[in-house]
């Protein structure tokens, strides 16, 4: 539609004034109207005009309007442009006067461009990265919007086409280089995650967007690389002095390069490393600098040094993977999640050698309400457990997880202990395991005194690859017994005898409300 022209009027033949109006059959005055493309919506509001022989039929306005739209830059080179709404206004003119001289305004009204700063910055942020840099497109006021975004995710899987997996680790790597290297303020969030672990470290990739990220106050850090290659941690990333929540995988760390407790990470809370090779007391450096620091989740460690960690900030811990020296002192640990590996190297080794103070730690821990000890964790027990030595109860533990041979006097003792020492347990689960098969039979479940009610508050049991061992029989047959409160039974058992099974059902109980489930192992756990 050209400036100054009446656009259209509603019905055919006689051109009445009272019949201009808008595309809706129904109105007043002033009447709202709405062309529909593909992907825009031209919306607005006819007056009413005087007569004017030149006034084309709605018809003939609705398909001049598309007909320019669709010639329109954004239409041409963003086939899904941001939605716009078009206003078009005509205003009323005097009787006789030339239609050159009537008015019309359109005001494009773009909803998004006119958000707050910061919420689009989180809309560009759930973005994949390659479409919030193609908003650039959109307009002048959407050129640069992607330079300054605060939260950054790199997927290797963005660049993917299905060809040559080399070239697209070559776009993928130019790619964020060319967007760090143009980002324009801080850099809040950054996430990457490849499988190119070689192109991104010796290429010095790696060490460059680190340095990128130090100078950006940087808060968070993700680093999801595979598994097959591992790299150094850089020395520029422990100069992110603002890092709050860590996770790096695939990585090995040094003390060459760790920062003096005094300038560690002060604000660090959460520290999560996967597939991680330690070399020295690396480990215990870091912590030792994050005096803050709440949560470590360590899985795949790989370490022959001896680790020393302690910190009063503890609440949550966990640590799996292969060690052969742990020395823990966090008291104030509200969850305990600790699993020994065997090396590939030292399969059906003795792990005697691997040194780990777990009965003083136990000992020390006073608000811990979660303990789960999984692996060959608790052939570390000693034979006599020092928590027994000690009149002290865990009040706040609630739920236990072992990995146990319930067979074995030494591990059978150290789960005695927790149980002895956790008044308001209320859930426990047990994956039975039997390492030594000349393991003698022994009475221990069934020389324990019954009148003395362990498992008082225990509600829900789950006992995994059930084989129905003489003394797994004898727990079973002891916490039947001493269980008030018991709903529920889960048993995962590994091919029993129908015999056994219906023997199990037919159990005396302590809890009248108690529900045995046998089921197969048909599923992990």
């Amino acid at each position: 539609a050209k400036p100054g022209r009446v656009l259209a009027y509603r019905g055919s033949g006689q051109r009445d004034p009272s019949k201009l109006a808008s595309s809706t059959t129904d109105g007043g005055d002033e009447d709202p109207f709405q062309i529909r493309f593909p992907h825009a919506i031209l919306a607005g509001r006819w007056e009413l005009q005087p007569q004017h022989p030149r006034l084309p039929s709605l018809d003939d306005a609705k398909e001049r309007v598309s007909s320019s739209a669709r010639r329109l830059p954004h239409y041409q080179l963003f086939p899904k442009p941001l939605p716009k709404a078009l206003t078009v206004k005509v205003y009323q003119m005097d009787h006789g006067s030339s239609p050159t001289k009537i008015c019309k305004s359109v005001v494009d009204e773009d909803i998004i461009s006119n958000l707050p700063e910061a919420l689009r910055d989180k809309i560009l942020c759930c973005l994949p990265i390659k479409e919030a840099v193609g908003t650039c497109l959109l307009s002048r006021t959407w050129r640069y919007t992607w330079g300054s975004m605060t939260e950054l995710m790199f997927r290797r899987a963005d660049f993917a086409s299905g060809n040559d997996s080399a070239d697209d680790d070559r776009r993928f790597l130019k790619f964020t280089d060319m967007f760090l290297f143009l980002h324009n303020g801080p850099i809040l969030k950054f996430c990457l995650n490849t499988v190119a672990n070689e192109m991104v470290s010796t290429g010095g990739h790696l060490y460059r967007w680190m340095l990128m990220l130090s100078r950006n106050k940087i808060k968070e850090i993700q680093l999801q690389t595979s598994i097959r290659d591992s790299y150094k941690v850089p020395s520029s990333f422990f100069s992110c002095d603002e890092l709050e929540y860590v996770y790096l995988r695939a990585c090995v760390f040094t003390s060459l390069h760790l920062p003096p407790p005094s300038k560690g990470f002060k604000q660090l809370h959460t520290l999560r490393l996967e597939y991680v090779t330690v070399e020295g007391n690396s480990l215990g450096d870091l912590v030792a600098s994050c005096p803050n620091l709440e949560k470590l989740n360590i899985r795949g460690l790989c370490s022959q040094s001896n680790i020393n960690i302690r910190s009063t900030k503890f609440k949550v811990l966990k640590i799996e993977g292969w060690f052969t020296h742990l020395n823990l002192h966090a008291p104030y640990l509200t969850s305990v999640w600790i699993g020994l590996e065997l090396n590939s190297d030292t399969v059906g080794a003795s792990t005697t050698r691997c040194n780990f103070n777990l009965s003083p730690f136990i000992a020390s821990l006073s608000d811990v309400e979660t303990i789960r000890f999984h692996g060959h964790i608790l052939e570390c027990v000693e034979r006599e457990f020092l928590i027994l030595k000690q009149p002290k109860l865990f009040n706040r533990l609630t739920e236990i997880s072992l990995e146990i041979n319930l067979g074995d006097l030494k591990e059978a003792n150290f789960a005695l202990c927790l149980f002895q020492h956790a008044p308001n347990l209320r859930f426990f689960k047990l994956k039975l395991i039997s390492r030594n098969s000349m393991v003698p039979r022994v009475h221990f479940w069934e020389s324990i005194d019954r009148d003395v009610c362990l498992f008082q508050n225990v509600e829900v049991v789950g006992l995994f690859d059930f084989t129905g061992s003489f003394a797994e029989l004898g727990f079973l047959k002891f916490l039947l017994e001493g269980a008030p409160v018991l709903r529920k039974l889960g048993i995962i058992d590994k091919g029993l005898d129908r015999n056994v099974l219906k023997n199990l059902l037919k159990l005396r109980r302590a809890s009248k409300d108690a529900e045995i489930l046998i089921l197969e192992a048909c599923f992990p756990h």
